[in-house]
């Protein structure tokens, strides 16, 4: 192994040994000058003051160029200092140098003084001791000085007779053959250093070596991982085209085994006839560009047609020659179905597959500017489901989008005329007509819509009964534009929910008007919540049995600043359209309650009713706002009475049973207004903790009329005492109608004949007296 390393590293070895002696030089050379400089200080005397000049500047003149030439070594570049000729300088240098001691051993040493000469030659066998221990790393530089310094005074020494001369010579001798000795032991230790070091660096490279071996090979292998797992089909050709590897990918995306396509020829094969079109192509841009792509459409085997990207990639070898082609190949398949997908969703509804709002805005954009150009006319209906959030929150969304669905169908079935029929938002559509024939065709083709939509449906055991309003707009005027015809049509559509949902209203100038006359109305109302233009009303309740006055019915009136006294028919139904009810709802409980805790501090204790909408039991809010209002006011809950119009219980039943338990909880009184015109089941009635069942005014009035009217009431009061709820009849008006319901034992009522609702001051003196009639 040494002799391997030896040869391995023979030029590092020798640039290492030169770069020591010159390390090494500089402390043996100044020791040298000092030495030097003490034999001319000892040996000066007149006789001899040119000989020791001479020599003394000679060897300053040597120190001076073994500095310069150790100050250019280390300046030099490692590349430079490899060059041979350093060597070569050093050893000339280092025999100048023993040469110019052994001078001063020859010619300056008195050859009768024995103290001069063991000092002389003291110190000379010093600058040689320390010179060659310094130059042992190299034994011809050791010898380049040990023997020119030596050799010549040793001679000189034995030349001559007398015996103290010859004795200097032997000890000249023994020093030359002990300085051997030692540079022999000390070459051998640092040869043996730099050796070690020299085989710790080849040890180190061969583990680099090894090391960077297991990095190639795991590279290999996860290159190869990778070449498996690569979602595209990769393949490695040959210069010639020739298959040389494929992953698992492009087997896939081919429909080919690995064995039906090694070894063949790239545009020979049948999964590959578009790209052998643009063979020329290809074989031009590997050649000049070092690339080619494209989108091709190939077949896989069992003939499927599906489009593909490919990409390819020379790769050339230290020459520039082309040696493999690398391909990508990506099914797009996926891409553009999901393209496609796209362009169908962007004008759609996937729910209903309907046109969705973009692509019916842009045909009716194109059908008004066909009127435009041909006179022709345009109709749009707009429709829009009743109470149909009150069905998705009931059965549930996945029903619901059951229902959309089904509810397209028909349309479309029912109006296979239309040119356009679209899904706007979660419960309106639209259809368009371009080119009706006149106004009663309209009218056919609505009703017989509506009367289709009416049908009862079935989903998911549920019977359900959708009705719709619908709006109806013409485009006949050239200057009018496609927004304008949806703007009326919404109107149009708005008046019919207004009038009670399941009818169609066409639009006229009137309607427009009307449509401005509430939008200015819902900016004063929202102006008077804010300002408290609001006030609180009471209309007084007189219970049968006592004969007193000890209940009322909260009522909301508006004080316009401008138009006075606003009837509440004319803003109650806008604000609960508008959501306005719910800040108006909690003014008149908060007032109630307020008004019914001073009462009561005056000694009058009064229960007061207060009117709940649809609304706010919907916000979920209801329970905390009362609970708080009567926390704040300090009113008994016993003294507060919600009431709930019939007709409202089919909104979410389940939930108006939840939150009227827990009202009931509080302590509040609850009742049911207008009882007997809606269409609530007896079992919810049973369900619902309710006290008060209020009879409606539509049949008190009727009481003088026949007889319907009082069966009916009679047996609301029958079937209300077998429930434990007590009774109130409101809009009594007569003396015979008061008769009538003492004589069938009604709790309470209320009406003209007791009293209008009136404000605050009035209503308390009138409990200041008792009621009379």
């Amino acid at each position: 192994m040494t002799r391997n390393v030896r040869r391995q590293f023979a030029t590092q070895l020798s640039v290492e040994r030169t770069r020591l002696l010159y390390q090494g030089s500089l402390l043996p050379t100044l020791f040298m000058l000092l030495n030097g400089l003490l034999c001319a200080w000892l040996l000066w005397n007149p006789g001899r003051y040119l000989l020791v000049g001479v020599w003394l500047v000679w060897l300053l003149a040597l120190v001076a160029l073994r500095v310069i030439q150790v100050a250019a070594f280390d300046a030099a570049t490692a590349q430079r200092q490899a060059n041979p000729g350093w060597r070569r300088m050093f050893l000339f240098g280092s025999a100048f140098s023993g040469l110019t001691l052994a001078c001063a051993a020859i010619a300056l040493v008195p050859e009768d003084n024995f103290v001069q000469q063991a000092w002389v030659f003291g110190l000379l066998g010093m600058a040689a001791l320390s010179a060659s221990i310094a130059y042992a790393v190299s034994l011809p530089a050791f010898l380049s000085f040990a023997l020119p310094c030596l050799l010549p005074p040793i001679l000189f020494l034995f030349y001559f007779e007398a015996g103290q001369q010859r004795g200097w010579g032997w000890l000249g001798l023994i020093l030359l053959a002990a300085l051997l000795v030692v540079a022999w032991q000390v070459n051998r230790l640092l040869d043996r250093s730099l050796l070690r070091r020299f085989q710790n660096q080849a040890l180190n490279q061969d583990l680099q070596r090894v090391s960077a071996q297991k990095v190639l090979e795991e590279q290999q292998r996860l290159a190869a991982t990778v070449f498996e797992a690569c979602n595209e089909g990769v393949v490695i050709l040959s210069a010639d085209f020739g298959v040389l590897a494929v992953n698992q990918a492009y087997c896939q995306m081919t429909g080919y085994n690995r064995s039906e396509l090694l070894a063949r020829e790239l545009f020979e094969l049948p999964c590959h006839s578009d790209a052998r079109r643009h063979s020329q192509a290809i074989e031009s841009a590997l050649a000049q560009q070092g690339g080619w792509q494209g989108e091709l459409v190939e077949a896989r085997k069992h003939g499927e047609l599906h489009p593909q990207r490919l990409q390819l990639t020379a790769v050339r070898d230290a020459q520039g020659q082309l040696s493999q082609v690398v391909g990508f190949f990506t099914d797009l398949s996926a891409c553009r179905a999901s393209e496609e997908r796209l362009r169908y969703l962007a004008h759609y509804d996937e729910l209903s597959g309907l046109a969705n709002r973009s692509l019916f805005r842009l045909r009716l954009q194109q059908a008004a500017q066909r009127v435009r150009s041909n006179g022709r006319s345009l109709a749009l209906l707009h429709i829009d489901l009743d109470r149909f959030k009150l069905l998705n929150e009931s059965l549930g969304h996945e029903l619901a989008d059951q229902l959309i669905r089904k509810i397209a169908r028909r349309i479309v079935s029912t109006v296979p005329e239309a040119d356009t029929v679209a899904r706007l938002s979660g419960d309106e559509f639209a259809v368009l007509f371009d080119g009706y024939s006149n106004l009663s065709s309209l009218v056919r083709v609505t009703t017989r819509l509506l009367n289709k939509l009416r049908k009862t449906q079935r989903l998911d055991g549920h019977e359900v009964v959708v009705s719709a309003s619908v709006g109806i707009s013409v485009l006949s005027d050239v200057t009018l534009d496609a927004d304008a015809l949806i703007s009326q049509a919404d109107m149009a559509k708005q008046h019919a929910k207004h009038l009670g949902g399941d009818n169609f209203q066409f639009y006229t100038e009137s309607l427009r008007a009307s449509t401005l006359e509430r939008l200015q109305l819902e900016n004063q109302l929202r102006k008077a919540i804010e300002e408290e233009q609001l006030m609180v009303y009471y209309q007084p309740k007189l219970c049968l049995l006592s004969g007193h006055l000890h209940a009322a019915e909260a009522l909301v009136r508006w004080q316009h600043p401008e138009r006075g006294m606003v009837p509440p028919g004319e803003f109650i139904g806008l604000a609960e359209e508008t959501g306005l009810i719910a800040p108006i709802g909690e003014f008149v409980l908060r007032q109630a309650c307020k008004q019914a805790r001073e009462w009561l501090r005056q000694g009058l204790e009064v229960r007061v009713s207060v009117n709940l909408s649809v609304y706010q039991l919907r916000q979920g809010k209801l329970v905390s706002l009362v609970r708080q209002v009567l926390e704040e006011t300090g009113l008994a809950p016993h003294l507060l009475e919600l009431e709930l119009t019939e007709s409202q219980l089919l909104d979410s039943v389940e939930h108006i049973i939840t939150t009227f338990e827990q009202l009931h909880a509080l302590g509040v009184k609850l009742a049911i207004d207008d009882f007997g015109t809606g269409y609530s089941s007896l079992s919810y009635l049973k369900r619902l903790p309710v006290d008060y069942v209020k009879i409606d005014q539509a049949f008190i009035r009727g009481l003088s009329e026949g007889s319907q009217d009082a069966a009916i009431t009679r047996a609301i009061i029958t079937l209300s005492r077998g429930l434990g709820l007590k009774v109130v009849a409101e809009g009594v008006e007569t003396a015979e109608q008061l008769a009538f319901l003492r004589e069938q034992a009604c709790d309470e009522v209320q009406g003209y004949l007791i009293s209008r609702p009136v404000p605050e001051p009035e209503f308390r003196q009138m409990l200041a007296r008792p009621w009379a009639h």
